[in-house]
């Protein structure tokens, strides 16, 4: 090692000696980490990156190695034999492509030392090649033991350098380099230490051209500019790739709370089917059985009187209405699903036509005041008659949805709607102080499918698809539905339909 250390420091120009180091340093890190993305890759991608890995390994080896040679100081002139110095190129590339490919693919511990092996033997054909198309005036030795040992380093600390690369650790990248870069530089200064040149007619005084240094900057400018494309390809790639897996991690999260939302919809559906079908054949079942049932109370002489036949229709009109409201229950229900597929289908027509809003509020009113007298709640009206132009049944689904809503789930004990005019259009407006909306499920709450509470939480039923259904509603009419709220103190929800809305004209009595 001294006699490395004397020729380097005696025999060499410590500033080309510098520029050739931190070229390998460099050329080093960027094919320790495509190495280790060849290693992340499957198969077929692999082999590509195995090419641009060893180009780029070849291409730093070479040109370290001729920067080097040309920092090397001589007391005689030297030339380069320009075939053989352009073979030594061809060998380092061709063998690093064997080795990392070799290694790269095989992935194993086999593999691995012998595509370190190859790797190693084609960075000491190239050196040597290269030491050969020196051309020197004088008369050259070599030292075996050096150059054995020169072989002999650059085989073993390839061989680790790629071993380490397959390390789950983040310093198995440092390793890599560390041990690559030390394998470049002691093989190529271990072999300058066996070659020992006598010149035929000493030149004290003789130093490598100026233009060595001119040459050395050019090359090493080469080698950065093509070691940093390998490098930008790299990133490039690798961000393509990050951005793939977020794309893919996005549309898997979507899918699985899409078929979370939709599980918890068919057991809502399940449970919502199936409370009002049980009243309805409970209920059928009592009226198939009334008269026997009531006859079976008298005795075998009895004849049935009048308030026997009272007691029958009253018991058959309770039972009727039970039925009939377990019916509408269903109704709806079924009218929500078959409304949302059919919008999700594109096929929606909107019956336009000229209305007073007013009225349409306290039709509303008029449909829920039953549930807002069980909820202990009270339906304000707040406008002015205004008359507008929308499909008038379908806003009186989408206030319906929204009106039910916030008697099932507010918990306000007023709700308050309004119809007034807005810039471009107008607005509905249903108002509630009930327990409001957390800001972080205002678009949740729009989705298909979706209740804020969990599915063996709810208090309340429903499918989940009134607010999609409204949002659909009123984009269908060239407008939208957003919601403000705040925690405890109740939920506005606004329906902005366009169109221009003229205050309408209070009726005149005849006289």
């Amino acid at each position: 090692m001294l006699r490395v250390a004397h020729t380097i420091h005696h025999d060499h120009d410590l500033g080309l000696v510098l520029l050739a180091a931190l070229l390998c340093l460099f050329g080093s890190w960027v094919v320790s980490r495509l190495y280790h993305h060849v290693l992340q890759q499957p198969r077929a991608q692999a082999m590509i990156w195995c090419y641009l890995t060893a180009m780029t390994a070849g291409v730093t080896i070479w040109c370290t190695h001729f920067i080097a040679i040309l920092a090397y100081q001589l007391d005689a002139p030297a030339t380069f034999h320009f075939s053989l110095t352009f073979l030594s190129l061809i060998i380092a590339i061709i063998g690093s492509t064997l080795g990392v490919v070799i290694a790269g693919l095989g992935k194993s511990p086999r593999t691995t030392i012998l595509g370190g092996t190859i790797f190693g033997l084609a960075i000491s054909a190239m050196h040597y090649t290269g030491m050969v198309a020196y051309r020197v005036q004088g008369t050259i030795n070599w030292d075996v033991k050096y150059l054995t040992a020169s072989v002999i380093i650059a085989i073993v600390l390839t061989t680790l350098a790629l071993g380490a690369a397959r390390r789950e650790v983040r310093a198995s990248v440092l390793s890599m380099i560390a041990l690559l870069a030390t394998a470049i530089i002691l093989l190529h200064f271990t072999g300058m230490a066996a070659f020992q040149v006598t010149p035929i007619a000493a030149q004290p005084v003789y130093a490598n051209p100026v233009e060595y240094q001119l040459i050395a900057l050019i090359i090493a400018g080469t080698a950065a500019i093509i070691t940093l494309a390998a490098l930008f390809s790299y990133v490039v790639e690798n961000r393509t790739r990050n951005e793939s897996i977020e794309e893919l991690r996005r549309a898997r999260d979507a899918a699985e709370s899409a078929s979370r939302a939709k599980s918890e919809f068919m057991s809502v559906l399940s449970h919502e089917l199936r409370t009002p079908l049980t009243i309805v054949i409970g209920y059928a079942g009592f009226l198939s059985e009334l008269k026997r049932h009531n006859l079976a109370k008298l005795s075998p002489e009895e004849k049935p009187a009048s308030e026997h036949f009272t007691k029958m229709g009253d018991q058959a009109e309770l039972y009727g209405q039970r039925i009939k409201f377990a019916g509408g229950q269903l109704l709806n229900i079924i009218n929500d699903i078959l409304d949302y597929t059919n919008m999700e289908l594109n096929d929606l027509a909107l019956d336009k036509a000229t209305f007073d809003t007013r009225a349409l509020l306290e039709e509303v009113v008029q449909e829920h005041n039953g549930a807002a007298h069980d909820k202990s709640a009270t339906l304000h009206i707040d406008a002015l008659p205004l008359n507008v132009i929308a499909d008038r049944r379908r806003s009186v689904q989408v206030l319906g949805h929204i009106v039910g809503n916030a008697l099932k789930f507010s918990k306000a004990r007023d709700i308050y709607l309004r119809a007034r005019p807005h810039v471009g259009g107008f607005c509905f407006e249903v108002e509630d102080n009930g327990v409001g909306i957390a800001e972080e499920d205002f678009e949740r709450i729009f989705e298909a499918f979706t209740q804020i509470e969990d599915a063996d939480d709810r208090a309340e039923g429903g499918t989940g698809l009134g607010l999609a259904i409204c949002k659909k509603l009123a984009r269908a009419h060239g407008g939208d539905i957003s919601v403000k709220s705040t925690l405890g103190r109740g939920t506005t929800f606004t329906v902005f339909i366009p169109g221009a809305p003229q205050v309408a004209e209070p009726a005149v009595l005849a006289a």
